[in-house]
C-alpha cells in the first residue's frame, strides 16, 4: 500500500478519535456543567457585599421581649406558635413573645415562671406525672390568653428577628437558593447580628436519594448553615428544644417552590 492510500486511512481513523473525544467530553459537560456553573456563581456573590455576610455583635441572655418574624414560610402556623411557645416563652429570660402567622395577623404572648411551675416540678422529679403532655397544656393555657394585633398596631419588643428571602436572578436561582435573618435592638435601632446562608441546589452527578423533599443540599458555600438556629447563638434561651416549625426549613422550600409543580 502506497502513502497516498494510508493517507486517508489516518485522517479516517483520526476523525474517529475526535468523535469519541468530543462525544465523551459531552456526555462529561451534560453531568458537570451544573457543578462548574454553580461554584462560578456560589464564589462571585460569596465575595459582593454585604460582608461579612455573618456577623454577631454581642449575644443577650435576658432579652425579655422578641418579636418573631418569618417571611419565607409564611409566619408561624398555630402549630408552630405552640411550639415556639412551649420552647422559648420560659417566663424567665423571655417574657412577651410576638410571631407573625401566614396570614400576616400578630400573635403576642406573655408568660410569667409560675406558668410553667407543674412542668418543672415533675423535671425536677418534685411530683409525678407526664412532662410532656403536662407542658403542651401549660403552652396552650398561654396561647389561649394571646393578644392579636396588626405589624402597625402592635407593641414594640425590645428584640427583632425577622427571615427573608434574598433575591437572585432566574438564572442564579437554577443552582442556588439563599435566604438572611436580621437580629435588630430596637431600643437603638441597632443591628446585633445578621447572617446570608447560600446553599447550592442539587447536583445531577449529586441528587437527593437519602432523605427526599430537600430543596437544597445541607452545606452552604457561604453564611452559617441554619437561618433558623442562627439567632440560638445571640439569644441562649431555648428550654426544650430549638426548634421553630414543626416542618424543617429545608422540605417547606422544596413545597414552596417544587411540591405544587408535582
Amino acid at each position: 500500500m502506497n502513502s497516498s492510500q494510508k493517507r486517508p486511512a489516518n485522517k479516517k481513523r483520526t476523525f474517529m478519535l475526535w468523535a469519541v473525544f468530543l462525544l465523551f467530553l459531552s456526555g462529561v459537560l451534560a453531568l458537570t456543567h451544573d457543578i462548574i456553573i454553580t461554584n462560578i456563581l456560589a464564589w462571585q456573590i460569596c465575595r459582593t457585599d454585604p460582608n461579612p455576610k455573618t456577623f454577631i455583635k454581642k449575644t443577650v441572655e435576658l432579652p425579655e421581649s422578641i418579636y418573631w418574624e418569618d417571611n419565607i414560610y409564611p409566619g408561624f402556623d398555630e402549630k408552630d406558635r405552640l411550639l415556639m411557645i412551649r420552647n422559648y416563652l420560659d417566663g424567665v429570660h423571655l417574657k412577651t413573645m410576638a410571631l407573625n402567622s401566614p396570614d400576616g395577623t400578630i400573635y403576642l404572648y406573655t408568660a410569667t415562671d409560675g406558668d410553667w411551675k407543674t412542668s418543672r416540678e415533675i423535671k425536677a422529679r418534685k411530683i409525678k406525672g407526664n412532662f410532656m403532655a403536662t407542658i403542651e397544656a401549660e403552652a396552650e393555657a398561654i396561647a389561649k390568653r394571646g393578644l392579636t394585633f396588626t405589624r402597625k398596631t402592635m407593641p414594640q419588643l425590645n428584640f427583632n428577628v425577622v427571615f427573608n428571602f434574598v433575591n437572585l436572578t432566574s438564572f442564579q436561582s437554577r443552582y442556588l437558593f439563599s435566604d438572611d435573618v436580621t437580629i435588630t435592638d430596637n431600643k437603638t435601632n441597632e443591628i446585633l447580628a445578621y447572617n446570608r446562608r447560600l446553599m447550592r441546589r442539587w447536583y445531577l452527578l449529586m441528587p437527593d436519594v437519602g432523605i427526599g423533599q430537600q430543596f437544597y443540599y445541607p452545606v452552604p458555600k457561604c453564611g452559617e448553615r441554619s437561618s433558623y438556629g442562627f439567632d440560638e447563638k445571640v439569644f441562649p434561651i431555648w428550654t426544650i428544644s430549638a426548634m421553630k416549625h414543626l416542618q424543617h426549613e429545608n422540605n417547606q422550600i422544596y413545597m414552596l417552590f417544587i411540591g405544587d409543580e408535582q
